[in-house]
């Protein structure tokens, strides 16, 4: 691609998900190897979280016509499913966030675009990614949207925009080698200039223990406001995610706004750990997905972490309901409400 035909340069920029949306993504389990044991409850959930969605606005499905019956019958029984269309497209796997089309808007807010990055499961994790791969691509054809592409492995879980052209990310993740080799930081803040359209990227570090995708900054850190960050936090130093989560926090408070300004930070604590088959889970309440109107709010069974969290939550978006939404089972397979969806930005008319 040359220096002329990126979307940097064509005046793009990548909106902040608490701007207005136009839809909401997300992709249906067909796999049966998947959320073993608890795989019939998941798919009701699933099919109530797209009913909830539709609440706010437009919800669309990959989900391929053999199973549409079937998710149409469980929506049913949820409630009200008329703003949720199905597309007809089998995905590997659920975590949209991660494979799903970036989207981007032109100056002027009148169109959009999509960024197709390379999706590799998380560093080859996983065997079964290429329909996860090609998704953008046909999501792109569907809609009739502008696409680029990029060779470089980006999942969109791991980036977080404020709106304004900053980017948070983790090191773990961007700078792994089982992402794009050997790449230095400076080359990985072009490509994303470049075809995102940002100024800065504010790196923190690790993320959380037993985290499939090494480290994703939706679990970890979201700017609530162009200038306010929300941070993931633990307060027992015995915590396996103290450290992490500290440094972290370190690195948040002296970022600084694009006018030079602290930003506002607030701490959101993690649940009490959650394990399976003894091994630590990467629960967050960092996991919520932004709506028009709304806020869907992973929660965990965990009475008062999960009042708590849904507090502090909605004191950062006010004018939002926020909504708690039971991720006990769901989390079994490593993430939560954020990574099972991508927004789509509106355009202005």
């Amino acid at each position: 691609m040359n220096a002329l035909s990126t979307p940097k340069e064509l005046g793009y920029r990548f909106p902040a998900e608490w701007e207005p949306q136009a839809a909401v993504w997300f992709a249906w389990p067909t796999r049966d190897d998947l959320w073993a044991g608890v795989l019939p409850q998941v798919r009701e959930q699933l099919a109530a979280l797209y009913v909830l969605a539709a609440r706010f606005q437009p919800v669309c499905v990959l989900c391929p016509q053999s199973a549409q019956a079937d998710l149409q019958a469980l929506m049913a029984q949820a409630g009200d499913a008329s703003d949720v269309t199905l597309y007809n497209y089998q995905t590997d796997d659920v975590w949209c966030r991660d494979y799903g089309p970036l989207f981007l808007l032109n100056e002027d807010g009148t169109e959009l675009c999509i960024t197709d990055w390379t999706y590799n499961a998380w560093g080859n994790k996983f065997p079964l990614q290429q329909k996860d791969n090609n998704a953008s691509a046909w999501i792109a054809n569907q809609i009739g949207v502008r696409r680029f592409v990029f060779d470089t492995v980006l999942e969109g879980g791991a980036i977080e925009s404020n709106g304004a052209g900053q980017l948070l990310t983790t090191e773990l993740v961007l700078l792994n080698l089982n992402r794009n080799g050997e790449m230095r930081k400076q080359q990985i803040e072009a490509r994303l200039a470049a075809g995102l359209g940002i100024n800065e990227v504010l790196w923190l570090q690790d993320g959380l223990v037993g985290d499939d995708t090494d480290g994703h900054i939706d679990n970890l850190a979201r700017f609530f406001k162009d200038d306010g960050i929300l941070m993931a936090s633990v307060t027992d130093s015995e915590d396996d995610n103290f450290a992490a989560l500290s440094e972290n926090t370190r690195r948040i408070q002296a970022f600084r706004t694009p006018t030079g300004q602290p930003y506002a930070s607030v701490s959101l604590p993690l649940p009490e750990p959650i394990y399976l088959d003894g091994t630590r889970l990467a629960a967050s309440y960092m996991n919520y997905l932004v709506l028009n109107g709304a806020v869907l709010v992973p929660t965990y069974g965990q009475p008062q972490r999960d009042a708590e969290a849904l507090e502090i939550i909605a004191d950062c978006y006010s004018s939002r309901e926020v909504v708690g939404f039971d991720c006990r089972d769901i989390v079994r397979e490593g993430g939560a409400i954020h990574c099972m969806s991508q927004h789509q930005p509106a355009v202005r008319v």
